[in-house]
């Protein structure tokens, strides 16, 4: 049976989803070219931006994709969403990452609630596979993947949304590309998570975001 506090979670986190596809808030974007000095130390990369409530770092560019010059925010800082691009033989792949404060809701109720937003921007949609995702090297992180097919202006596509449980933060990774790309977008998607996985969001950061 579902808690108040859980249904007032539910609610919060699909309005938002709604908010930020309706109307994204500006947000300051300082684009930069230095790669990074090391996979631990992201701040010595003058490019990097950091969402200061969760000490999220966001690299200008990380495993051969660059990020985007347009994020949406909530006035509170518990909502955060930036993208990723990667051009592959003509074609994009989009990577969407966002970092949210929810109450009372594991991975697959993040997953779940944002499932149906995600399906609606594609014609056909179907599933192809949805469940339990395992982190490589982050056992301590629960996680929960679904991987789709659909269209695309009439072209088929390809994409996915991956929920993560950091505790007092979630994160949510969601993947869009042509299907003929399909095995090397797959590839550079796991080289992105893989570039993201050593990071661990923290409540109540106070660090200043980084020009």
């Amino acid at each position: 049976m579902l808690t108040t506090m859980k249904l007032a979670a539910i609610a919060s986190v699909a309005g938002l989803a709604l908010t930020f596809a309706s109307s994204p808030a500006a947000a300051e974007c300082v684009m930069g070219s230095a790669p990074l000095f090391d996979p631990f130390a992201p701040y010595k990369d003058p490019g990097s931006i950091i969402h200061k409530e969760s000490g999220f770092v966001f690299p200008a560019a990380i495993a051969g994709f660059s990020r985007e010059c347009e994020m949406t925010t909530d006035f509170s800082g518990n909502n955060f969403e930036i993208g990723y691009l990667r051009d592959f033989e003509d074609h994009e792949i989009e990577v969407k990452i966002t970092v949210v404060h929810l109450e009372q809701l594991n991975a697959e109720d993040h997953y779940l609630i944002v499932k149906p937003s995600i399906l609606s921007r594609y014609s056909n949609p179907s599933t192809v596979s949805e469940g339990d995702y395992f982190v490589s090297g982050r056992p301590d992180i629960a996680a929960y993947q679904g991987i789709f097919d659909g269209d695309k202006d009439g072209v088929p596509w390809h994409f996915s949304v991956t929920t993560l449980d950091y505790g007092y933060w979630d994160a949510r990774l969601a993947a869009s590309y042509p299907q003929e790309i399909d095995a090397a977008a797959q590839e550079a998607i796991m080289e992105l998570i893989t570039a993201f996985q050593w990071q661990t969001p923290t409540a109540g950061h106070t660090q200043e975001a980084m020009p």
